[in-house]
């Protein structure tokens, strides 16, 4: 009775690499989600300089107010817009998953760019916070496993020739180095 062959533990490289997609989606969720808090929740405070009677300049901090309450209808577009291209983003990584697919997601990456292309024209402002978005979605695009490397073919014990056919008949069968090929041949006798 020969002894059980142990198979290695762990995750196969592949694995780790899809688990890090999705750890990766989740940190990309939750920083559209951090983005979104802010734009709506986070204030705004300004002050302005009042110049009194007396001639002595006066400063009052008027109440904080939020980047959604001063451009409602951009803070949505943005948003909305973000929330699409996570959701391509998304779309692109599962679908590389189920088809174990080894490709740049391409769809992903183009998304990731004009992201990445709002978060620089909006540098001074907005863009900030949405740069570690872009980020994400970059990760997210490259390949999920590196391309295979062609499987060299096995070298085999003999070389190519006529040998006695493996069927146990009488004949000899050719040998192409790898497989057995339907060529045949009586097999002579010495003498």
């Amino acid at each position: 009775m020969s002894a059980p062959v142990a198979t290695p533990r762990g995750w196969s490289r592949r694995t780790r690499l899809v688990l890090l997609r999705f750890v990766l989606l989740l940190g990309a969720y939750l920083a559209w989600g951090a983005l979104a808090w802010m734009m709506v929740s986070v204030g705004t405070g300004s002050s302005t300089i009042v110049i009194s009677g007396t001639g002595r300049p006066t400063t009052v901090t008027e109440s904080s107010t939020t980047l959604y309450k001063e451009q409602p209808g951009t803070v949505r577009t943005i948003l909305i817009a973000l929330a699409i291209a996570l959701v391509i983003s998304t779309a692109s990584v599962v679908w590389r998953v189920v088809r174990r697919s080894e490709r740049l997601g391409v769809t992903g990456l183009i998304v990731a760019g004009l992201v990445g292309a709002v978060a620089l024209l909006g540098a001074m402002t907005i863009g900030m916070s949405i740069a570690p978005l872009a980020a994400f979605l970059v990760l997210l695009a490259l390949p999920i496993a590196p391309a295979r490397k062609p499987t060299p073919a096995p070298v085999s014990a003999s070389p190519p020739g006529w040998y006695g056919d493996p069927s146990g008949s009488a004949l000899l069968r050719y040998w192409d180095g790898q497989t057995w090929t339907v060529h045949s041949a009586p097999m002579r006798l010495p003498g």
